[in-house]
């Protein structure tokens, strides 16, 4: 700051001055710069803190002596920020710190002029901490994906499945259990609102819950509404997630399915492409919600599509008739890869044999 207090020697402080001591008080560091040398003219305590120097010290800093960047990249830098002068310049940097800690930043920049100097003003947050839950977050999300379902075939069907979270995690999940003495398939999918470490968990808790209901001999439309009952807790913050609860029976050619949000699917056989329509309450909303039953009967060469919302709404409608299992399944892969999606989208697609 002594370096521009000099220039109202024997005058009132500036509007600039004044405002110095406004700089303390905020919980950023703030930096400001000589836009020609790049020497440092002012620290807050915020900044003198972060990078362990005492206010005496920075008189003899510039801006590589704070930057692990090599003095070429430092300056290059700081040159873009007066090349930007109106619209200001964000980057990342790496720093160190007076003891040689170096970290991550990120920095706001902006060039102005006071008492007649150009000065770059800087805004650094630390980022370290953002690029450690990043690496956390891309590693589980990593295992969410290999906690999915691969895709297999038996004498019965095929099934194929799509799975693009629209970030690292995702609030979709799709499971299946399949028991080859009865012949038979049951599966889900789960739209889960949100896409962060609060949907996962709750995803989480919903595949658990789904893999107990397998177990249980009952309706699945009461299996739905038993998982519905036991995750209400875990939504008592808020939140829902919408489901469709299915069971093929390859032997009687049956396929019985229960909804919660989910409110359709596809079914492909050879009149064509029709969207099957099945509503029913998310779940999470209302304890002991009772849920609708419904079936239909298949045979082989019919497929079946269960997409969540982010996916089906993705499709052109109206859905061309002569798709085949392989073309849509096609299609309904490469949606999220083609265009920009705006949600988790995920489906499971199964061909009877």
């Amino acid at each position: 700051m002594s370096a521009i207090m000099q220039s109202t020697v024997g005058q009132e402080m500036c509007e600039y001055c004044q405002r110095f001591d406004l700089l303390d008080m905020i919980n950023d560091a703030v930096l400001l710069l000589d836009a020609k040398t790049n020497d440092v003219l002012f620290m807050n305590q915020k900044a003198l803190h972060m990078y362990r120097y005492e206010q005496q010290e920075i008189e003899n800093l510039a801006i590589v002596d704070l930057s692990h960047e090599s003095r070429e990249t430092a300056c290059e830098k700081m040159e873009m920020v007066v090349e930007r002068a109106k619209r200001g310049y964000i980057f990342m940097a790496n720093h160190i710190k007076k003891d040689g800690t170096l970290f991550k930043v990120e920095i706001s920049a902006r060039c102005l002029v006071m008492h007649g100097k150009s000065v770059i003003a800087a805004l650094v947050r630390d980022a370290t901490g953002d690029g450690k839950v990043r690496q956390e977050l891309e590693i589980a999300g990593k295992i969410q994906r290999l906690l999915l379902p691969e895709e297999f075939e038996t004498a019965q069907f095929s099934m194929r499945t799509i799975y693009q979270p629209l970030h690292g995690l995702s609030g979709d999940l799709y499971d299946v259990q399949y028991n080859e003495d009865n012949q038979t398939l049951f599966g889900i999918i789960l739209d889960v609102m949100g896409h962060g470490i609060a949907a996962t968990s709750q995803g989480g808790i919903l595949r658990y819950l789904f893999r107990q209901a397998a177990e249980k001999h009952i309706a699945v439309s009461d299996k739905l509404a038993w998982i519905n009952n036991e995750v209400m807790p875990f939504f008592s913050c808020g939140g829902f997630a919408a489901a469709l609860l299915f069971e093929f029976d390859f032997k009687s050619k049956i396929l019985t399915y229960s909804s919660a949000g989910i409110s359709y699917f596809l079914c492909l056989n050879s009149k064509g492409v029709t969207v099957i329509k099945s509503p029913g309450l998310f779940l999470g909303i209302n304890e002991k919600e009772a849920y609708d039953e419904c079936v239909m009967t298949f045979q082989s060469g019919d497929s079946f599509f269960f997409l969540t919302d982010g996916l089906f709404e993705m499709l052109a409608q109206p859905i061309d008739k002569l798709h085949t299992f392989d073309t849509l399944y096609e299609q309904c892969k490469n949606l999220p890869i083609s265009k920009a999606i705006k949600d988790d989208a995920s489906g499971v697609g199964i061909l009877v044999h």
